[in-house]
């Protein structure tokens, strides 16, 4: 089953990134939903990188983060700032790319191998968004 949206993101703070990054509410909710990730987590990867809160934003953004007076605490416990981060890098993949499912996919992952296995997440987790979303 899909939740509707992520429990530890209020919808207020998954509304307002998706106004101020111009990417559309289920689009987010999509990823949040795969993403997976609980506030305050950080999840270690093998590549010696780690994945923090909601969206999984991954340890390698936070010199930049840093830069613009956001710290690992911030998206680490701040719900509302883990999903305007995440929404500002999806924006960007999606962005860069010019193919909307490619970019999505490669918020996750720019390896094709794991890109291609996000992009069917994508696609069955939309899917079925879209389906409890209808009036």
């Amino acid at each position: 089953m899909i939740d509707l949206y992520h429990t530890d993101v209020p919808i207020e703070c998954i509304q307002d990134a998706a106004i101020q990054f111009h990417v559309p509410i289920k689009i987010i909710i999509t990823v949040l939903n795969i993403e997976r990730g609980q506030l305050g987590a950080l999840e270690k990867n093998k590549n010696g990188t780690y994945d923090i809160g909601p969206l999984q934003i991954n340890s390698t953004w936070l010199p930049t983060l840093k830069k613009h007076g956001i710290s690992q605490y911030d998206v680490q416990w701040n719900p509302c700032i883990n999903v305007k981060i995440g929404t500002w890098l999806l924006a960007k993949a999606i962005a860069s790319e010019g193919d909307l499912l490619k970019g999505i996919s490669n918020y996750h992952s720019h390896t094709p191998y794991f890109n291609h296995q996000y992009s069917q997440q994508v696609k069955i987790r939309f899917t079925q968004l879209t389906y409890f979303l209808k009036d």
